[in-house]
C-alpha cells in the first residue's frame, strides 16, 4: 500500500511544474502516508493552530472549481493567444494554486491582494519565504506577473475546505479584521510548511493591523488527485484502521 501511494505522489509532483529535484531539496517526505483525521489534528496541535480556524480542503470539489474557473479564462482567450505571455501566465497561475504550500492575504471583504506559493522558494537552504522581499512592506506585495493573477476571493477557498467533523466555516462567522491570511500547508512538505507559518506569524506579528490566520491542510490533496478510484477505495479503507 505505502508503494502505491508513493507511486502515485511522485507522479503528481512530475506532472505539477516544480521539478522532483526541486521538490526534494525542499525536504519533501518521500514516505507519505495517508493522513487520518486523528493525525491531521496532532499535526495540528503541535503547529498550536487554533481549532476555530483548523480545516481541511475538500480536494474533489476545490480541483473541479479550480477547472471551472480557469476554463472559463482560457475561452475568453482568442485561439491566436495560445502562444501569448497571458497564455502562459494563466497556465502558470493555474499550476501554482494546485501547489502544496501557500500563503494568500485578502482584505476586509474577503478579496484576495496577494499569494505566494512554494516553486517560488529558494531551496534548499534557507527556504526563504521572502521572495521578491515581498514581506518587507505591509501588506504584502510582488512585482511576479504571474503571482499577480488572482481567480479566486476567500470565499472560494472556505467553500472548498471543511472541518474535521465536516462542518463549514463561512465568511460572515469571522471576526471583523482589517485583512484575512490563509496559509495552506501539510506534512509531506514539511519543511516549507513549518517554514511558512513561523514567517507569516513573526510578519504580522509586526503589524498594528488586525489579521485572522485560517489554516488549510491539504496533506491528501496530491494522493487523492493522482489515484484511480481501486486505490481510492483502499485508501479509505486504510484510514479507518486505528
Amino acid at each position: 500500500m505505502k508503494r502505491i501511494i508513493l507511486v502515485v505522489l511522485l507522479s503528481a509532483f512530475l506532472v505539477s511544474g516544480c521539478g522532483l529535484t526541486y521538490k526534494v531539496l525542499l525536504g519533501v517526505d518521500t514516505t507519505p502516508k495517508w493522513n487520518t483525521d486523528k493525525q491531521i489534528l496532532k499535526q495540528a496541535e503541535k503547529y498550536k493552530i487554533p481549532v476555530e480556524y483548523n480545516l481541511v480542503l475538500d480536494t474533489a470539489n476545490y480541483t473541479e472549481g479550480l477547472r471551472e474557473i480557469y476554463k472559463r479564462a482560457f475561452e475568453n482567450l482568442n485561439i491566436a493567444d495560445h502562444d501569448s505571455s497571458d497564455y502562459y501566465n494563466l497556465k502558470k497561475a493555474l499550476n501554482d494554486d494546485q501547489q502544496p504550500s501557500q500563503f494568500r492575504f485578502y482584505d476586509n471583504k474577503g478579496t484576495e491582494t496577494f499569494k505566494l506559493v512554494n516553486c517560488y522558494i529558494d531551496p534548499p537552504i534557507p527556504l526563504n519565504w521572502n521572495v521578491d522581499n515581498c514581506f518587507d512592506s505591509f501588506p504584502p506585495k510582488t512585482s511576479i506577473e504571474t503571482l499577480n493573477i488572482h481567480k479566486f476571493n476567500l470565499d472560494f477557498l472556505l467553500t472548498n475546505s471543511k472541518f474535521i467533523n465536516q462542518d463549514k466555516l463561512s465568511f460572515n462567522e469571522f471576526p471583523k479584521a482589517d485583512y484575512y491570511g490563509v496559509i495552506i500547508w501539510n506534512e509531506f512538505f514539511k519543511r516549507p510548511s513549518k517554514r511558512l507559518i513561523n514567517t507569516v506569524r513573526k510578519y504580522i506579528g509586526k503589524t498594528d493591523k488586525t489579521v485572522v490566520l485560517i489554516f488549510i491542510n491539504n496533506h491528501n490533496q496530491f494522493l487523492w488527485s493522482a489515484m484511480g478510484s481501486e486505490n481510492k477505495e483502499k485508501v479509505r479503507t486504510l484510514s479507518t484502521i486505528k
